[in-house]
């Protein structure tokens, strides 16, 4: 008999709301990221059972969703964020230098 995990319960009912939001059935899902049945991802929707993390991957980009937010319920993607439209244009230098922008600004601010 499967036991439901905390975590695993979170995180398949995170993959089950975004995938309702996609319109997509479990078992189109169940193929995309080719696991052998709507079962399995039925079982991961209720935290009977975990992801590897390469399944993780594959969900994430079958799901178009940040790891982040499957993980702990937070997206850091979120794309209509002007500033996030921004930052997935740019090269890795470029986001470091942003990055130290924001820095310096929140430090002006007070902000830790």
């Amino acid at each position: 008999m499967k036991v439901k995990d905390k975590n695993n319960a979170a995180i398949g009912e995170r993959i089950k709301e975004i995938r309702l939001k996609r319109n997509i059935t479990q078992e189109a899902l169940a193929e995309k990221v080719n696991l052998g049945s709507a079962q399995q991802v039925s079982d991961i929707e209720r935290g009977l059972c975990g992801l590897s993390v390469a399944k993780l991957i594959e969900f994430c980009k079958v799901l178009d969703i940040d790891a982040d937010y499957l993980l702990f319920g937070t997206a850091t993607r979120d794309i209509k964020n002007p500033l996030n439209r921004y930052l997935s244009k740019m090269t890795p230098e470029q986001s470091r230098c942003v990055e130290e922008l924001v820095s310096a600004y929140a430090k002006s601010c007070n902000i830790k």
